[in-house]
């Protein structure tokens, strides 16, 4: 897009474009707090909580099986036209890609962005160059997030994104140290509660968000205090901040705008200077991916009226049981039932009274089925169906299945369904660490060796490569296929023992190479021995030839 020379149709130009980017963010903030509320709680935000969330568990278990961040690992691959000798450097930079990732807990970053993207429908890895050129990732929560054209997928396709967060004015005031208008900024800026709470507790906010339907029977027992629903509360004063991204097209880069509350324009330069030319430091995560909605699908959204209505069959078996423990009691022999008695005659426990002389006393207790958790069961093998995770999958045993082989044919047919959103995770995965590769060689000059032993610095690594996720490690779907393509390839002749290693990465691997080059010296060495002593024995004379044989 063309932006603006001009200082005040520049700042016009992106106050307008900002405003045009979070057009539907505060809509979406109300539907991300009642899917969070679904997910941690398996409720409504103004209901109490399930008794029991089955959301929560099974969206776990489906995080797990898209992305272990203990076994991912990367490979670098060149692209077509780079030089022969730079091969020599990849399995040093590969190395230093694999430990950087670990140190810098991005694993753990990137498996908190997936796990959220299936409570919400997207979620984000953002990378922020720190002091000396060290990397820190962080996950951003999509209602942080507004872009430009919520009809177009896919976050390099956009032309502008704003990320919305909040800073205290005294760390505003240490991040501005090098500005030469710090102390004028800060005096035009504006502070306020990040989130305003409330005095009243959350009982109360309940009570107050049901005033609609205000019909309470029987005896009600109000926890005022409530209970612990995860939000954070700030008392200290924040400004609000938007960091806006809108591609130039005059200088092929994007342009970071920083803007304080209320519409002060702090930092006005290109994406460069910030992180990398040509490139976002966001990185979306969304597994339901639509054609025509950038934000894709919840994954909790489709598993919402299924948890209502188990939600509702266990209340309805949890009377019933009280029902049988505590049946109702009547004192037949009266005419009419009026709406209190008839309150009383289906609540456990209750007791209704006539002043008859012919009244006679019975229990009405009611008659509990043979197979009462059976929807229960029913609904919990839709949330099976719903996400595609068969029994199989589950570990869980399966009718029909007669040996080892069976169960994991099946088991391999039925994660076809995971392994498709495991595939578009593991895309994220490689635009993260290709962009974090791609950090490493501009902001941190460390020295490697290649193959050869030569010194080099990531700088001097080609820019032609991408980094790929090595033999779909991020998934534990693809484990056991790995296990037994990595031992084929051995057996056939087309890896050595180190390259086995390579693909199984087991426990301890550097040692186990470390042993592995000192036994091989060492049989080389015993090898060498040996046929220096058979070249230094003296060699028997032969026996003369027997003349009558020859005859």
């Amino acid at each position: 897009m063309r932006i603006p020379s001009e200082p005040l149709q520049r700042e016009q130009f992106y106050l307008d474009l900002i405003g045009k980017c979070l057009i539907s963010r505060e809509e979406r903030k109300a539907d991300y707090a009642a899917l969070r509320s679904y997910f941690l709680f398996g409720s409504a935000p103004e209901d109490a909580p399930a008794i029991f969330n089955k959301i929560y568990p099974h969206i776990d278990q489906l995080s797990s099986f898209l992305y272990s961040a203990e076994t991912t690992r990367f490979s670098i691959d060149l692209g077509a036209a780079v030089q022969v000798g730079e091969q020599r450097k990849i399995r040093s930079m590969q190395r230093l890609l694999n430990d950087d990732w670990l140190r810098s807990n991005t694993d753990q970053v990137c498996s908190n962005a997936l796990l959220w993207s299936l409570c919400y429908n997207t979620s984000y890895t953002k990378l922020i160059i720190g002091p000396g050129g060290s990397l820190n990732p962080y996950m951003v929560d999509p209602g942080a997030i507004g872009v430009l054209r919520e009809d177009t997928p896919y976050t390099d396709r956009q032309e502008a994104l704003v990320h919305t967060y909040y800073i205290t004015k005294s760390d505003l005031y240490s991040r501005l140290y090098a500005h030469p208008k710090r102390d004028s900024i800060l005096k035009r800026v504006t502070t306020s509660f990040h989130e305003q709470s409330s005095d009243v507790p959350e009982g109360i906010d309940r009570i107050i968000m049901n005033q609609s339907d205000p019909t309470m029977m029987g005896n009600v027992n109000l926890d005022l205090s409530g209970m612990n629903r995860y939000k954070a509360r700030v008392a200290e004063d924040t400004v609000e901040m938007h960091e806006l991204w809108a591609f130039n097209d005059e200088i092929g880069d994007y342009q970071c705008v920083t803007i304080a509350d209320p519409d002060v324009i702090i930092y006005d330069r290109p994406g460069e200077k910030m992180f990398l030319k040509g490139e976002l430091p966001f990185v979306q995560f969304c597994p339901n991916p639509q054609y025509d909605y950038y934000w894709g699908q919840s994954e909790v959204q489709r598993l919402v009226f299924l948890q209502e209505l188990r939600n509702k069959r266990m209340s309805e078996i949890l009377d019933l049981l009280s029902k049988q423990v505590s049946p109702p009691t009547a004192l037949m022999g009266f005419n009419g039932i009026l709406d209190e008695k008839n309150f009383a005659l289906n609540r456990a426990g209750g007791l209704l009274a006539s002043d008859m002389p012919s009244a006679k006393v019975e229990r009405l207790a009611p008659n509990i089925p043979n197979d009462l958790f059976e929807v229960i069961r029913e609904v919990d093998s839709m949330f099976a169906e719903a996400s595609g995770i068969t029994p199989v999958l589950a570990g869980r045993g399966e009718a029909g299945v007669r040996s080892k082989s069976h169960a994991e044919s099946l088991s391999r047919l039925g994660s076809s369904r995971a392994k498709k959103r495991a595939l578009i995770i593991e895309d994220a995965l490689e635009k993260v660490a290709t962009l974090y590769l791609k950090c490493i060689q501009k902001y941190q000059p460390i020295m490697l060796k290649d193959d050869d032993g030569n010194d080099f610095i990531p700088e001097q690594f080609t820019d032609d490569y991408i980094v790929k996720v090595d033999a779909h490690s991020n998934s534990p779907i693809f484990t056991e296929d790995l296990r037994n393509l990595a031992f084929s390839l051995h057996q056939a002749g087309a890896i050595d023992q180190e390259g086995l290693l390579d693909l199984l990465e087991p426990p301890m691997k550097q040692l186990l190479k470390e042993k592995l080059l000192t036994n091989k010296a060492k049989q080389e060495q015993m090898a060498m021995l040996q046929q220096q002593q058979q070249q230094q024995q003296p060699q028997k004379p032969s026996s003369p030839p027997n003349l009558q044989e020859v005859a």
